[in-house]
């Protein structure tokens, strides 16, 4: 997204496409089509999903770090920024460009396991039930990681300036070094600046796309460099790339969709997502929430158009979430729409995020998911005390070399009419001959246990008897997969 280009109008090249039957370099309009900047989550290829639309890309120019790559060097949880068009009647659209600039890329500093973060570049990195990771991530989560490692991170800014990851991959050491982030504490005359807590030199670097030829307070700029002073916190930039503004990356075709987390919030119509202006009106339609929901560090999705002031007006306000559901198990009962695991009904949407680590499919989706398929997924409970759940990202494993497929059970404790048996989401959970931990370094004996849960959230590992979970590790587990 960060570039230097001409921008053609989208009239023109409306007039070119009709003539020609191609897309151009600007935005494709077909009739019944309207140009779009979609900025959002990837949750699936077969083309690019993002923000539940199907975006074709065979003739999108695809560009990765300011790179133009093949569409396979993408990967689901990355965020991506689609300029093209749209057909809302089927949620279709077609991709001119797509760019994707990963936050932040280095070696981990730190790593702070109960607040599930990690430090990188002077950036703190947090790590939630929204971030997918890559296979050579083992355990799948931040356990999975040391310092010393080089991770290459996808995310969403919040109001703190915190990295929430929507992915992490783990690198290489000959990785080049990068953190995309807004300008702050500039000093021109020694040629520095700030992103967070990071001192960038840019004396040396490569500058484009600034048009007073240097960079200024405010800008969002994507550093990229070889040397990192870990005493100084200071990175060595080679390269400096200013990130167009919406407004000159749409021109006059004003038409947005863009999917983050809530970065400043005055009032339900003055608030900032992902760092940029919204504003809402008494039509604006809110989807799985009402505008009273609406704060800080929230993610939605916002769609709308920019007013005369660079402002979006948004006529759809979505809110997200990444829920503080997870099972892992067999599925069974699959059909178009959903499965189950472990007798519970899983519902996937256009938004949910599917990844294949089994055999790694790059198109995969649940028409893929076979009866029997070790399947994970993380999601929330809807409608509220259903004991249904709505996947957010749904993943298929590698089964183990066992006979005896291990299950996972997060969520709300709920105690059971027989004790000690309890429940999550209905599953019957037999504690009886489990490890129980109380979630701070302490163990716990079953009655204590079937006391302190109460109200809380928990983490199962066990098997699967057909019936009933039989479970070997308990833990009482408050994290919110929606906290960020």
């Amino acid at each position: 997204m960060l570039r230097i280009r001409q921008f053609l109008l989208a009239t023109v090249i409306a007039m070119v496409a009709v003539a020609c039957g191609s897309g151009g370099s600007g935005m494709s309009q077909s009739s019944g089509t309207t140009p779009v900047i979609a900025t959002g989550v990837i949750t699936g290829f077969g083309s690019i999903y993002i923000n539940g639309i199907r975006f074709q890309t065979t003739s999108a120019t695809i560009r990765k770090n300011g790179q133009t790559v093949d569409q396979s060097q993408l990967a689901v949880g990355e965020v991506a920024r689609i300029k093209g068009s749209k057909d809302d009647a089927d949620d279709t659209g077609v991709a001119d460009e797509v760019d994707v600039d990963e936050t932040v890329i280095g070696p981990i500093d730190k790593i702070d396991t109960t607040a599930g973060t990690v430090t990188v570049l002077a950036q703190i990195v947090k790590i939630n039930a929204g971030t997918s990771v890559s296979k050579n991530i083992q355990p799948a989560d931040i356990t999975g990681l040391k310092t010393g490692d080089v991770i290459h991170v996808s995310g969403m800014t919040d109001s703190s300036g915190a990295i929430v990851a929507t992915r992490i991959e783990k690198g290489s050491a000959s990785s080049p070094l990068q953190v995309v982030g807004t300008v702050a504490g500039l000093k021109a005359g020694s040629h520095t600046f700030m992103i967070n807590a990071l001192t960038v030199d840019y004396s040396s670097a490569n500058l484009t796309g600034f048009a007073s030829g240097a960079p200024s307070n405010g800008d969002v700029v994507e550093a990229q460099g070889t040397s990192f002073d870990a005493t100084t916190q200071t990175l060595t930039a080679t390269h400096l790339r200013r990130e167009m503004t919406d407004q000159e990356e749409a021109g006059d075709e004003r038409d947005m969709e863009r999917e983050g987390l809530i970065t400043r919030f005055a009032s339900a119509t003055d608030f900032d997502v992902a760092g940029k202006p919204v504003t809402t009106t008494s039509s604006t339609e809110y989807r799985n929430g009402t505008a009273a929901d609406l704060a800080l560090n929230v993610k939605v999705e916002v769609e709308g158009m920019l007013n005369s002031s660079n402002v979006l007006v948004a006529s759809v306000v979505s809110f997200e979430h990444n829920g503080d559901i997870e099972l892992q198990a067999q599925a069974d009962n699959v059909m178009s729409g959903s499965f189950t695991l472990l007798n519970v009904q899983v519902t996937v949407t256009s938004s949910t995020r599917f990844e294949d680590h089994a055999s790694g499919m790059a198109i995969f989706n649940l028409s893929n998911v076979m009866k029997g398929d070790l399947i994970r997924v993380h999601g929330y409970e809807s409608p509220a005390g259903s004991g249904k759940v709505v996947a957010t990202r749904l993943e298929r494993e590698v089964p183990g070399m066992t006979a005896v497929i291990p299950v996972t059970v997060k969520g709300p404790f709920t105690k059971g009419m027989s004790p000690p048996n309890f429940a999550v989401l209905g599953i019957p959970i037999d504690p009886s001959t489990a490890t129980i931990s109380d979630g701070h370094g302490g163990t716990l004996t079953v009655d204590a246990f079937l006391t302190q849960a109460t109200g809380h959230g928990v983490d199962v590992q066990g098997i699967w008897s057909g019936t009933a979970v039989m479970a070997s590790e308990i833990t009482i587990d408050d994290h919110n997969g929606d906290e960020n």
